[in-house]
């Protein structure tokens, strides 16, 4: 495989992840589907196309959804080492 083949697998999985872990903290929170859908201005379909990884999701609506789901988003320097990566917290 090339790099970017390498990056875009991974970045497929790094999203699955992501949309797996946002489902299970709206059910945490007790945040719809139908309420995001609200807030977020968009279709039901729009939601589900992103969650679906159907849609490619805006970053804005990303951060959108993290904040109504009492997340803080961080972007994390792949040259911290793993003690330190696990001293953080992540998403919340």
């Amino acid at each position: 495989k090339t790099i970017m083949e390498n990056y875009k697998n991974s970045s497929k999985v790094g999203q699955q992840l992501t949309m797996s872990y946002l489902e299970k903290r709206m059910k945490e929170k007790k945040v719809t589907k139908r309420k995001l859908v609200v807030i977020l201005g968009v279709s039901e379909a729009t939601l589900i196309g992103y969650f679906k990884l159907k849609t490619p999701m805006p970053l804005g609506v990303f951060y959108e959804i993290c904040g109504e789901l009492k997340l803080l988003p961080h972007l994390i320097p792949e040259e911290i080492n793993k003690k330190q990566m696990e001293n953080r917290i992540f998403f919340n």
